[in-house]
Order: C-alpha cells, then sequence, then structure tokens
C-alpha cells in the first residue's frame, strides 16, 4: 500500500521567499519530514522572490503559517495595501482605482453593479470606484483595519501587505529547522521510472531526496531537466523586459501607482519603481525613459508549466507560472501551490489521483490570472505609443472570451473554478478600462432609480467623507507599533 510509503525527506531549490514559505510550511504541517534547504544564485526573473506587493490571500497564508501581521509591522518588514491607482489605462484616459473589496451595496437581492450600470446609462452615476471603502481610503492614502460593525462602510473592503523581500525572507527563516546549504545546481541523477534520485550541485555534492521542489525561478532548472515544456503567453501579456529599482522607503502610502507610456508602463511605490515594457523597444531605450538611476534589468518569458507536478518534482512560484508584476500576483501564485500542494501530499509513489489534481488546479489558477491580466493589454482602449499600437486586435484566450461576451450582454460574469480575484475586482477593471454591457439584467427594473439612484449617491457621499475622520497612515503604523 501507498501508505506503508511515507516520504521521508524533502530537498528544496531555491533559498527566495518561495523556497522559504515551502521549507516553513512542511515544517509547521508535516514536522516528521526532514527538509533540506539549498541556497542557489538567485534568479533575477523570480519575482515572486523579490517584489513587495500581494493580493489580501497574503493573510490566509499568514494565518495558516502562524505568522502574525502585528509582528511584521512592528519589524518594519510590513505595510498595507489597499490596491492600485491606474493611470492611462482606458480609451479616454480617465484614472481609475483597482481596490480589494466590495463596491456599493445590494437593493432587495439584485447586485449593486446592476444598478450601477443602469444609473451610469443615464449619466447617474458617478465613476464606479467611488462607491468602494477601500477606494476611498486609498485615494487618501489613509488605512484602518475593516471594523467588525456590519453597518459600518469600514467593514466590507480587504487588504493586502507590502513586503520588505530580505526581511520577510530573513523572518521566514527564523528557527526554521533542517538543512540549508549553499551551491550551484549542475543537474539530476534518475530513477529507473522516471523520477529524480538526488540532485547534483556543481562542487559534486549529491543530495538526495523523496521529493523535491523547485523553487529557483522561472528558468525552473530542476522540473526543466525533467521535461521541458513550457506554455508561451506572449499573444496575450506583451511585456517580456522590465527596469527595477530599488529606493531608500520614504512615507509609506497604502497604494501602489501604475501609469501607461508610449513603450509600456511604470509602476511605482514608496521603495521601489519599475518600467515594465517589451524586449522589441530595446534596453538602452526603456533606461532612458526611466529616471531611477541605478536599475537592474530583468528578462521575462511570460508562460506557464503545463505540468508542475511531474513525477516526484513540483515546480512552484515563477518555476511554474512566470507573469509580469501588473497586480501583483507573482507571491500569490507561489503562496496558493504551497497550500495546494500540503493538501494534496502524497506517499513516495507520488500517484496519479494527487498529481493531476494538483495539476489541474494549477492550471485553472493560472489561467484565470492570465486573463485577468491579459483584459489590461488587450481591452485597454488604448492606442497611444508604439507598444500599444494593435494590442485591441489581438484575439484574447477563449476562457477571458467567455467572460467579456458574458460581461458584455449584460453584465454577468460566469463562474469558473480556482479564481484568484473576485467578482468586485474583475468590475473594477473592466469598468475602469470603459468597458460597458449593452444592457442590465432584467431583474434590476425591480428597483426604481428614483429610489436607487439617490440612495447610491448617498452611499458615495458616506464613503467620501470617511478619509478625513481617519489619521494618517504613518501616524496609525505608529500607533501599531506602539
Amino acid at each position: 500500500m501507498s501508505a506503508s510509503r511515507p516520504i521521508r525527506s524533502v530537498a528544496i531549490l531555491g533559498g527566495g521567499i518561495v523556497g522559504s514559505s515551502a521549507a516553513r510550511a512542511i515544517a509547521r504541517y508535516l514536522p516528521q519530514i526532514a527538509v533540506t534547504l539549498i541556497d542557489t544564485p538567485a534568479d533575477p526573473a523570480a519575482l515572486a522572490d523579490r517584489l513587495p506587493g500581494t493580493l489580501p490571500s497574503v493573510n490566509a497564508f499568514h494565518a495558516w503559517l502562524g505568522i502574525d501581521e502585528a509582528e511584521l509591522l512592528r519589524a518594519g518588514i510590513a505595510t498595507h495595501r489597499l490596491g492600485t491607482r491606474f493611470a492611462g489605462w482606458s480609451a479616454d484616459g480617465t484614472d481609475w482605482v483597482h481596490a480589494y473589496g466590495d463596491h456599493g451595496l445590494p437593493a432587495a437581492g439584485v447586485a449593486f453593479h446592476q444598478l450601477w450600470i443602469r444609473a451610469q446609462s443615464g449619466r447617474a452615476a458617478l465613476p464606479f470606484d467611488h462607491y468602494c471603502a477601500a477606494a476611498a481610503l486609498l485615494r487618501a492614502g489613509k488605512f484602518v483595519h475593516p471594523r467588525a460593525d456590519p453597518g459600518s462602510p469600514l467593514a466590507n473592503y480587504d487588504y493586502a501587505l507590502r513586503l520588505d523581500p530580505g526581511a520577510y525572507n530573513a523572518l521566514l527563516r527564523r528557527d526554521l529547522p533542517g538543512t540549508i546549504v549553499s551551491g550551484e545546481y549542475s543537474g539530476i541523477e534518475r530513477r529507473a521510472d522516471g523520477g529524480v534520485s538526488a540532485l547534483i550541485l556543481a562542487d559534486g555534492r549529491r543530495i538526495a531526496a523523496d521529493l523535491f521542489l523547485d523553487c529557483a525561478g522561472p528558468s525552473a532548472p530542476l522540473l526543466s531537466d525533467v521535461a521541458s515544456q513550457f506554455e508561451d503567453w506572449d499573444a496575450w501579456l506583451p511585456c517580456d523586459r522590465l527596469l527595477l529599482a530599488q529606493f531608500a522607503a520614504g512615507n509609506p502610502i497604502p497604494s501602489d501607482d501604475v501609469a501607461t507610456i508610449d513603450i509600456g508602463w511604470r509602476w511605482r511605490d514608496h521603495a521601489f519603481a519599475a518600467l515594465v515594457y517589451a524586449s522589441a523597444t530595446g534596453e538602452d531605450a526603456a533606461r532612458a525613459r526611466f529616471d531611477q538611476g541605478r536599475a537592474d534589468a530583468i528578462a521575462l518569458q511570460p508562460g506557464r508549466r503545463p505540468r508542475p507536478w511531474l513525477h516526484n518534482v513540483v515546480a512552484i512560484g515563477d518555476a511554474a507560472v512566470a507573469v509580469d508584476p501588473l497586480e501583483s500576483t507573482n507571491l500569490h501564485l507561489a503562496q496558493s501551490a504551497i497550500r495546494r500542494l500540503i493538501e494534496l501530499w502524497p506517499s513516495r509513489d507520488c500517484l496519479e489521483v494527487e498529481l493531476g489534481e494538483y495539476n489541474k488546479r494549477s492550471e485553472e489558477q493560472a489561467v484565470r490570472v492570465r486573463d485577468f491580466l491579459a483584459l489590461h493589454y488587450l481591452r485597454s482602449g488604448r492606442n497611444r505609443g508604439g507598444f500599444w499600437q494593435g494590442l485591441d486586435k489581438r484575439a484574447v484566450p477563449e476562457s477571458l472570451a467567455r467572460t467579456l461576451d458574458q460581461f458584455e450582454a449584460r453584465g454577468r460574469l460566469p463562474f469558473f473554478e480556482e479564481e484568484t480575484f473576485d467578482r468586485d475586482s474583475w468590475l473594477a477593471v473592466l469598468f475602469g478600462l470603459g468597458i460597458r454591457p449593452r444592457a442590465w439584467q432584467p431583474t434590476t427594473e425591480r428597483i426604481d432609480p428614483a429610489r436607487s439612484d439617490p440612495a447610491m449617491a448617498g452611499y458615495a457621499e458616506r464613503l467620501a467623507a470617511l478619509p478625513a475622520q481617519l489619521p494618517p497612515y504613518r501616524d496609525y503604523l505608529a500607533r501599531i507599533a506602539r
């Protein structure tokens, strides 16, 4: 029986945030297993290890790992992140915000966005993000934790964290059981069944284990030596280069700013900045547009490994799915994969019942993240600048086409398993980009617009007044630290 062949040892290739997170998860939930974490030279394109942004799912991941948010804040490892402010990402150039959490309030079973579609068609509505508490706080540079009172407008939003990558990785490794070794990956020894019996370091050391995790970045050196298949997404995610700069942290703000330029887009928070573009532009031309001084040039290849778990090798994070930093999905994908692996933890036989389920769910999640990011590029409505010209003529992936077809008909969003972004996030981006349904759901007519339109206006006014009642974000952080 496979149950009599439990895994007793795991080797993790890659000592960045992804590898350290996997090691900590195994130590917490499978303490009987011996873990060897192999520090390899960092892959500059391993964005999950390098970038500070996360999604709201990071809070559940930290609770799962037993990491206290207050400790991260007091140590200066984390600040809060409510979402992203977009500039120039629409046909008319109007700025908009993708913030986390509910937008508006439903009425008698009718979704708020349906009421908004009707009101907006009659010019009786403000921009969609004006009905989101998180967006109101973001625009003002304020933050408080959501309130427990369900009647409060501060109850129905979510938030992510912005992390200091180096300090965060050090915290993950603190008191970590197991062995940490340094070395450069050289190759593998294969088993008769095609699996891996050991990985070999450049100095000749042999690391044997029952299960191997490739957390070494998008080149996926370990998985690539088992199978080299790669699904390229450059038709839908056209940015394959970025310049990344880090500088002395300034006054923290609970948001990122993302602005389009003629060769791509720029991103900035209080400690990092990036210019993201396509390789056709050339690095010299990109540097001429980037005023951040010293910056690392990083080459990306958007896409995914079709079978991230093969035999006894599992690729996690950028080794499994590589995307650009738009919408801060990189670390989220890694953390989701770690939780999925622990849930489906195999015996040494690595049966197809585990591998098949893991790979299926990994594909579903990766494809919908791809769709969400592709939406920004292929339906932005922008055609000013060489990078943007013609993007709106490209065919979208089939799953994104289904989403757009349903949404543009009557504002519906079809159901997909393993969605990363919830309905309100999809709506925030769709409406922010200027995409509008041709009609609203007939059930919306149950609500008299003479009642719903003034109620919407009152709710927006209530949200707009919130920031003035709150302390500056720096003071809020200081209060938590005390």
